[in-house]
């Protein structure tokens, strides 16, 4: 585990009514801990989307599918849980909203075996309208579904479009997740029409014969102008060792394969988890993460040919390590830059407090030039005390990272009203369990409460490419049906200020911040400061008049805390930046 003392934490002191464009905020529910977490937005005119994912019981072992309808002001519309009756085991993974209906995919316990399912909800009461399950090869092997994208792509090449979905995911001998079951897993996507009628269906493979290691899944689908490029992993070797490779792998609308520039990084694990198509250069940016490096990385790829552009393309270096994508999206600030998303897999820092706070699956949000690699602007990590439950095959850091799955945990959109917003979902943990935890921000990417500054370095990436081949599958639809209901949750937001002890102010703010010589204090009746540095220690402390002004300009740059006493000895703790 890392311990990082030295940091910044960066937090806008204004007025609520200000900070009505932004919310940190946290929903629980008694006795449940959440996982798989992923969000979209609506598209129904409104500012709302839709958080996603499973609420487990405190052993990790019994699931429900959960889907909230939130406001762009945090509150929420409606909750539904989805009742695995008759079904069992059902297990959301991601969900595309097309309309007014949301289309979840996940999979779902028939007879002892997994298969993969498509659901579809009402995205203004959350009412589930249909249930369909999908027996890809034959009913005899499990599957299930991590990825799912909408499209109108033209399937059969008479210049009309064939709206519907794809769906990722991957097949295996082996009931739970197991990279060494005995006989493999293959990853597999397949096209529907709008009435999730099935087109195609295509398996993807790669090759091993050193071991009994198989690193064969999709996790992300990308529709390009020509096709669909296809991310997650390949078993691979290099020198005679097996290992988990990046996938690369692109194919037409109708499911042929165009090209494979799949590829071994690092001496272990490497995968790619999301894309971005650039209409304007014809380039695909793949994201994907690299377990020698304890980070992740962009390789930009040609869409029509695959060759990759080594001199755009690169991973992540620094001295703050394991920090892992989910998410590649575009960034509002510029044509010229993209968003990375991820969790830092565990973080330690002590608070003003001087209470040591540890976080697992802790936001970070990272904006890069995209001809460079090279941060641009600042980019954060949103620090939110949090243990990931333990025992479930998808809990994200039963090992160095994920084995496959990364949910996306972001998204980006202008609202009604011309402002840019940045959606995140992330985790918390409250009494013992795992609640939701959502952040919306503004352009600049900083969260309500506490936060670190982010700094990387791309450094130039080369490979070893390895060989993935892909080709039809059978695959049977099976119509199903399953319950919903509403429960009771909490929503707590996040505090715009620190409070120490009696916490009893509660207004005003410090102002200018970032300061220079001189804050202010917009309080009246105040007695006494204590300024403390981002370590928590004393380096100033006085008397306050009526006017509440403190010099400040003998200090070095970087965070700072006012603790205000007032007369009758209720205090306040306040944050600032002094430039």
């Amino acid at each position: 585990m890392k311990t990082k003392l030295l940091f910044q934490i960066s937090l806008l002191l204004v007025s609520i009514t200000m900070l009505s464009q932004s919310f940190q905020e946290s929903i629980s529910v008694s006795n449940k801990n959440y996982h798989d977490l992923n969000m979209e937005p609506t598209e129904d005119g409104s500012n709302d989307f839709i958080v996603a994912g499973n609420q487990f019981d405190a052993g990790m072992i019994n699931e429900e599918i959960v889907l909230k309808r939130v406001k762009d002001d945090g509150s929420i519309t409606w909750v539904q849980r989805y009742s695995n009756t008759p079904l069992d085991k059902a297990r959301l993974f991601d969900i595309v909203v097309e309309l007014n209906e949301i289309y979840l995919t996940g999979s779902v316990d028939v007879g002892g075996m997994k298969t993969t399912f498509i659901a579809v909800v009402n995205a203004t009461t959350g009412a589930m309208l249909g249930f369909n399950q999908y027996t890809v090869i034959s009913p005899n092997f499990n599957s299930r579904g991590l990825k799912i994208i909408k499209t109108n792509s033209d399937v059969n090449g008479d210049s009309v479009p064939d709206p519907g979905f794809v769906v990722g995911g991957f097949i295996s001998d082996c009931y739970n997740l197991d990279t060494t079951c005995n006989f493999n897993n293959i990853g597999y996507v397949m096209r529907v029409d709008s009435a999730l009628n099935l087109i195609w269906t295509i398996e993807i493979d790669g090759f091993n014969s050193v071991n009994n290691l198989d690193y064969d899944f999709v996790n992300g689908i990308t529709e390009t102008n020509d096709g669909f490029f296809i991310t997650g992993s390949a078993s691979g070797t290099v020198t005679n060792f097996a290992q988990q490779a990046v996938l690369a792998h692109k194919v037409d609308f109708a499911g042929a394969v165009q090209w494979d520039s799949s590829y071994i990084f690092g001496n272990s694990r490497d995968m790619s988890v999301d894309a971005y198509y650039d209409a304007a250069t014809d380039e695909i940016y793949m994201l994907s993460n690299y377990s020698v490096s304890h980070f992740f990385g962009i390789t930009v790829l040609d869409n029509l040919t695959g060759t990759i552009d080594f001199s755009k393309s690169w991973y992540a270096t620094g001295n703050n390590y394991d920090k892992y994508a989910f998410k590649l999206m575009e960034s509002y600030s510029g044509s010229n830059s993209l968003i990375i998303t991820g969790y830092d897999r565990d973080e330690n820092w002590v608070d003003v407090n001087s209470n040591p706070q540890f976080a697992n699956s802790s936001v970070f949000v990272y904006e890069f030039d995209k001809n460079t690699g090279n941060q641009v602007g600042n980019s954060y990590q949103f620090l939110v005390p949090h243990v990931e439950p333990v025992t479930d095959e998808f809990n994200f850091w039963n090992g160095q990272l994920p084995i496959i799955y990364f949910p996306d945990i972001s998204f980006s959109m202008i609202d009604t009203a011309g402002n840019v917003n940045y959606q995140h979902v992330g985790y918390r943990t409250d009494s013992g369990f795992t609640s939701v935890e959502l952040f919306k921000t503004d352009i600049n990417k900083r969260n309500e409460c506490e936060n670190m500054d982010l700094f990387i370095t791309p450094a130039p990436i080369s490979i070893n490419p390895v060989s993935v081949i892909s080709g039809p599958t059978p695959n049977t639809k099976i119509p199903a049906s399953i319950g919903s209901n509403g429960f009771n949750y909490t929503v707590q937001p996040c505090s715009s200020f620190l409070g120490v002890e009696d916490n009893e102010i509660e207004q005003g703010s410090v102002y200018p911040n970032p300061a220079g010589d001189f804050v202010n204090i917009s309080l009246q009746n105040l007695k006494s400061y204590i300024l403390i540095d981002a370590l928590g220690r004393t380096v100033m402390n006085g008397e306050l008049t009526n006017e509440a002004r403190i010099y400040v300009g003998d200090l070095n740059s970087g965070l700072y805390f006012i603790k205000v006493s007032g007369h009758d000895n209720k205090s306040q703790t306040y944050k600032f930046m002094k430039e």
